[in-house]
């Protein structure tokens, strides 16, 4: 009898063809693969390489190729029965016997992915004829192009009817996490009726679960999941990364974030090396997964109390499963923000800034640690100490276990030799720079670019004195610094024997200069142009203002309808989408 195709698929998912062959073979990474020599051939030059994404390898000097199983039954010359249960207990996953039981689970499992199915392709079609759910999510900001990526649905007010599932028991619908058992009125009932819907899928795009979002006051739980079943483990899967392993091939970076929406949000401005837990802390078992993509994993947690503290408890737990070539970072965000409500209000570039500011495992624990310092206190820097050997004590590598033990060690002595321990201040590397970036909105970001461009383009200023003179500033000093722009080029003849930065900077818009540089979005790119590049910057800031000036009414609308829901309102957000929907057809 075959083993079933899904529990050779866990394996592979679980475990990396480099993890294997690397036991055997010296490996140096090269990009986003690896090379060696090969096994399978006597060869000086290294042409054996492995692929962890696509779960290959292959020798181009022999022409083998193949996965985890067929390397063990070729290299260690192990029956494929033996090389599945070897890698099975490397995955810390059960032998599986050919039993009568186990036909059954598997027989179950069918049953479950068939039900899960007919569910997604009813939660669509329900949303499809919903124009009230496709106006909220449309009000919410989400495109069209976004909902059909995502699959997103809804139950509809009374949930899936059961006519849909004649060909399955009760027990089965139970078991799928769908339905559970109305005792008191004794019938079936969709546990996410009246709900939008999310659906989970696998790595390999197999629909394995759901998550909703109340559409109603009267829930007690705004979000739910679907809860775990034999065949959905949350510890073992994430959000979106069945898109997100297939998006920006050359990134090693991959943001995780706590929901649905995050990762949503974040996707649809760009960045869509993102995936979600399920509701769970991050696990062993979801970086092992996220590594097979990614090197790079950064953990972007809400900017609260409460994030600051989740992001804390994981970086202590994950420490231990540190290895070689991969790495993870923590960026947390200013207090008062998720991930969803941050890129919303201050725009993708603002976001991308923030990205500078991440924070490798090892300087998070540390500084994380050290703010429970109360003193120089020798017992105080005792424990401090300790605990951060404690940590290194628990990783797993060893070579990795070593390195971090001195990074700790040399963090200590420059810490308490410099005699930093007085100057402590809260743990936030992004603080400044978020502070300055929430203090203003995304349109008034957006005018230091277009400052930007006409100060680094001096050599065809006079020539635009016009079109400057026709901008309506909303930030007062750009305002101001426009005004004397227009005096100061009525007056001079020519820019070539003028310093019109030092003539600025010693009129007291030194302040003003520096918020330019350090704003605007398109330094590098748009200095010294010639006059038809310059106008079409120009045309295409302008349109950008104006488009986030719509959207942050649209965003204001938003939050008025949310406190309180009646038509004017409601038909001046429809109003406000319609405009910049129109404004990006132009």
């Amino acid at each position: 009898m075959k083993f079933p195709k899904e529990y050779l698929e866990e394996i592979k998912q679980r475990i990396k063809v480099s993890d294997i062959v690397g036991a055997s073979v010296q490996l140096k990474r090269r990009g986003r693969e690896f090379v060696g020599l090969s096994p399978f051939s006597k060869e000086k030059t290294p042409s054996f390489t492995i692929n962890d994404e696509k779960g290959f390898y292959h020798c181009f000097s022999s022409g083998e190729h193949g996965n985890i199983f067929d390397f063990l039954v070729k290299v260690e010359k192990l029956n494929f029965g033996d090389a599945v249960r070897k890698l099975a207990a490397k995955a810390g996953m059960p032998a599986f016997k050919f039993t009568k039981e186990n036909i059954e689970v598997e027989n179950k499992r069918k049953k479950y992915d068939e039900i899960l199915t007919i569910a997604l392709q009813n939660y669509q079609k329900n949303f499809s004829e919903s124009e009230s759910v496709k106006k909220y999510t449309f009000g919410r900001g989400l495109t069209q192009e976004i909902l059909s990526a995502f699959k997103i649905g809804y139950s509809g007010e009374q949930g899936l009817h059961l006519s849909l599932f004649n060909n399955f028991n009760q027990k089965e619908l139970i078991e799928s996490g769908i339905f559970f058992h109305d005792e008191k009125n004794n019938k079936l009932i969709d546990r996410f009726k009246n709900r939008l819907i999310f659906p989970i899928f696998d790595y390999n795009n197999k629909v394995i679960g759901f998550g909703g979002r109340a559409l109603s006051q009267n829930y007690l739980a705004k979000y739910i999941n679907s809860p775990e079943t034999e065949f959905f483990k949350k510890g073992f899967n994430l959000y979106n990364l069945n898109n997100a392993k297939n998006e920006n091939k050359q990134s090693r970076i991959v943001f995780i974030v706590e929901g649905y929406m995050d990762a949503i949000s974040l996707y649809q401005a760009g960045f869509k090396n993102v995936v979600a837990t399920l509701g769970t802390a991050m696990t062993e078992s979801h970086l092992n997964l996220i590594w097979r993509y990614f090197n790079d994993p950064v953990i972007c947690f809400d900017g609260d109390r409460s994030g600051q503290n989740a992001a804390h408890k994981i970086s202590e737990k994950l420490i231990a499963y540190m290895k070689p070539n991969y790495s993870l970072s923590f960026l947390i965000l200013p207090n008062g923000f998720d991930p969803d409500s941050f890129v919303r209000k201050n725009g993708k570039n603002n976001f991308a800034s923030l990205l500078d500011q991440k924070i490798d495992i090892g300087n998070f624990i540390f500084e994380n640690n050290l703010q429970d310092l109360q003193s120089e206190q020798p017992e105080e820097r005792a424990g401090f100490e300790k605990k951060l050997m404690d940590l290194c004590l628990s990783i797993q590598d060893s070579t990795v276990k070593k390195h971090y033990i001195n990074f700790f060690k040399n963090k200590i002595f420059e810490q308490f030799s410099s005699r930093k321990i007085k100057n402590l201040k809260p743990l936030n590397k992004t603080k400044e720079l978020t502070r300055k970036i929430t203090r203003y909105s995304s349109f008034e970001l957006k005018e230091y670019s277009l400052m930007y461009l006409f100060l680094n383009n001096i050599q065809i200023l006079k020539n635009k004195s016009e079109k400057l003179s026709l901008i309506n500033f909303h930030n007062k000093n750009l305002e101001e610094l426009k005004k004397v722009l227009i005096n100061i080029l009525e007056k001079i003849e020519t820019f070539k024997q003028f310093n019109l930065l030092k003539h600025l900077e010693e009129n007291n818009f030194d302040q003003i200069i520096k918020d330019i540089n350090e704003f605007s979005s398109i330094k590098g790119i748009s200095e010294n142009l010639n006059e038809e590049k310059f106008d079409n910057f120009l045309a295409d800031l302008i349109e950008q203002v104006n488009n986030l000036k719509l959207e942050s009414k649209l965003k204001d609308a938003e939050e008025s309808l949310s406190k309180n829901m009646n038509e004017a309102q409601y038909n001046e957000l429809l109003s406000l989408k319609d405009q910049i929907v129109a404004s990006k057809k132009v």
